[in-house]
């Protein structure tokens, strides 16, 4: 992910918030729907900086995906999810795993222990897509993966 792609980025943040929200979402004022999104621009470039941010592309270079994530200091070698988005039309076609896939790659590249993820237990394609890629749901509201003890 780079600071170019905020807009695109922006775009898939605000279908994947309307598809969760639905109509409350358009029935927002701006503030409101400022305080769902997680593109925000103000913190844009430091979820860049983070290093463990990354976008899916289409063959056009369109982005239809992406994944926000951070280390969770003082607590060095853990990640924290904080959001995966795909367009909507184009979910269940893989996008969201290997966003996540890339995401364990870098984090074994960089010795984190561990990636959490908070989990919304009224989405079950998120609970779904955290178990294929071997996170462990602890209560269905966090998944865990263990960094060097996958299956």
């Amino acid at each position: 992910m780079t600071v170019d792609d905020y807009e695109q980025v922006h775009n898939v943040d605000i279908l994947t918030q309307r598809q969760y929200l639905g109509a409350k979402f358009d029935r927002m004022i701006e503030e409101e729907k400022d305080s769902h999104l997680v593109s925000r621009k103000s913190e844009f470039q430091i979820n860049v900086d983070t290093g463990y941010c990354f976008v899916a592309e289409d063959e056009k270079k369109s982005v239809v995906g992406f994944v926000l994530a951070h280390e969770t200091l003082p607590f060095h070698g853990t990640l924290y999810i904080r959001y995966i988005g795909v367009k909507p039309e184009l979910q269940g076609q893989g996008i969201g795993q290997s966003l996540y896939e890339k995401l364990i790659e870098k984090a074994n590249e960089t010795d984190m222990k561990k990636i959490v993820g908070s989990v919304n237990n009224n989405n079950p394609n998120s609970i779904k897509l955290f178990e294929k890629v071997g996170f462990k749901l602890n209560d269905r509201w966090e998944a865990i993966l263990e960094l060097g003890k996958r299956d």
